[in-house]
């Protein structure tokens, strides 16, 4: 990668700690601009982030609550433009703030805080003028497929993360762009996007592109969203990330959700039957397999992984659409987004796997749920930059290309050794007897017997089973149904402990 003289430049402007003037003079600004500043800031020691003024550090959940965005104000409202962009003030958990900038036609200017882009009410009125504020992150805003109001569809908030949804979805899991030595006994280090560029929309344009650098002690990235709005919200997204130093783990793609409980497991006297943003992982490897783990709440934390040769995508799914099974009409978790990450679309990803991260959830305002792929990197280099792309979908529907039938529930008793999993009926086989399928048990760590499957419902089918493991340590049961020895259903992954 070539630097140039202006790239230094760039760079000063980028993580200088003085604000901007108005009316600043344009950076040229593409994907490979990103990436040299990228490049030129890795070859430097990690500067820890100024934060907010003192002012706005010390607002509290309630008071951080009276600052709110000016409708009126949002970049490009009276543009006729398709995107809107609105920016959420720096504060209270958000300490450290970020610079944004606008790109038009190929040419960057930064944008300067202001407590004009805030509504400032009650208490907090003071800040409006006050010094220290800035911006801790942005939100994308567009008229949705039956929604005549421009509606917020993208947010980008808090070190890494971003979430989205299609329409007539609550928010709900989480992306991040990068999670480094996540799940293992210390402190995971979470790094942040310092600066956002966010180009300016062609009129009639249904892409929206924004731009980001990825900063920690760890590590050094440069990204590109480009976000389709829609009733499945599409987001593809390009990263390039240089390692400062050597990483025990580098997780790409990281999603976050929440799980608390489902009908089986609801507490005595609690009127919700479930609460969850996410009810399951689903992994689609190798040659076809489409994995299906449930999500639990365990009373420790826990990592379980799967091994992949080729990944193709995964992701954490709320696939229980069903308002009555929540009975939750403040919160609507029916109505919470699956995310899905497609991996087919570039470069394969190849020799590594994918995990799940289980944390004990106090209650539902946090996030107990991760899903990550785990890169190998005992075959790169060390000092060479990692470049990856992938497409994440922000929706109600299951990802594009599942063939196989889905994994509807599952009931085992630890204790006694039973199981029950249901399944989808085959859509060939309806009406047409069970004994066509055969159901197939891995368990290498202990003894499957009274093995059978029987027809449960009008349009589902139930495996049974009884387990005994070989030890008292957690183990691994795996089933799916096949006929004429062809898998026609998603594996059904359990961890037995």
């Amino acid at each position: 990668m070539t630097e140039t003289a202006s790239g230094g430049l760039l760079l000063c402007a980028v993580i200088g700690l003085a604000l901007t003037p108005a009316h600043s003079a344009a950076e040229e600004f593409n994907r490979e601009r990103l990436e040299s500043l990228a490049a030129e800031l890795a070859s430097a020691p990690h500067e820890p982030p100024s934060k907010v003024g003192p002012d706005f550090l010390d607002l509290d959940y309630d008071s951080y609550r009276l600052i709110a965005q000016r409708h009126e104000r949002a970049l490009w409202r009276d543009a006729d433009s398709p995107t809107w962009v609105e920016f959420f003030p720096a504060g209270f958990l958000y300490q450290h703030p970020v610079r944004v900038h606008t790109v038009e036609d190929g040419q960057a200017r930064a944008l300067p805080y202001s407590g004009e882009w805030f509504q400032f009410r009650g208490d907090a009125q003071p800040l409006r003028d006050a010094s220290g504020g800035g911006f801790a992150g942005l939100r994308l805003l567009t008229r949705l497929p039956g929604n005549e109001h421009p509606t917020e569809y993208l947010a980008f908030l808090g070190a890494s993360y971003f979430r989205g949804i299609g329409a007539g979805d609550w928010y709900g899991a989480s992306a991040r762009g990068l999670a480094i030595d996540i799940g293992l006994p210390r402190p995971e280090e979470f790094p942040r996007f310092t600066d956002f560029w966010v180009e300016r929309p062609s009129r009639g344009g249904d892409t929206q592109v924004v731009w980001a650098l990825l900063e920690s002690p760890g590590v050094v990235g440069a990204y590109e969203f480009r976000a389709h709005p829609g009733e499945q919200l599409r987001v593809d997204v390009h990263a390039k990330v240089w390692r400062r130093h050597g990483i025990q783990k580098l997780a790409l793609a990281p999603i976050t959700s929440m799980w608390m409980w489902d009908a089986a497991s609801q507490p005595e006297g609690e009127h919700r039957p479930e609460v969850h943003d996410s009810d399951g992982l689903l992994i689609h490897r190798d040659t076809d397999e489409w994995v299906w783990r449930r999500l639990m709440n365990p009373s420790d934390p826990r990592v379980e992984s799967w091994p992949v040769e080729t990944l193709h995508g995964f992701g954490l799914l709320q696939r229980d659409r069903d308002p009555d099974h929540y009975n939750d009409p403040e919160a609507r978790y029916h109505l919470r987004p699956s995310v899905w990450v497609n991996t087919d679309g570039g470069p394969a990803w190849q020799g590594g796997r994918v995990e799940l991260l289980e944390l004990p959830c106090p209650h539902e305002g946090v996030d107990s749920i991760g899903a990550y792929w785990v890169l190998d990197q005992d075959a790169l280099p060390p000092d060479a930059p990692i470049s990856f792309d992938y497409q994440l979908t922000f929706g109600d529907q299951p990802p594009l290309g599942r063939k196989p039938v889905a994994v509807l529930a599952d009931q085992v008793d630890g204790g006694s050794g039973e199981a029950v999993v249901r399944f989808e009926q085959p859509g060939a086989l309806a009406g047409v007897s069970v004994d066509r399928l055969a159901p197939r048990v891995e368990a290498p760590d202990g003894e499957v017997t009274n093995l059978r499957i029987r027809q449960s419902g009008p349009d589902q089918v139930e495996a049974t089973f009884s387990y005994r493991p070989h030890s008292k340590a957690a183990s691994r049961v795996q089933l799916r149904l096949e006929q004429a020895g062809e898998p026609v259903s998603e594996i059904w992954s359990y961890r037995w402990e």
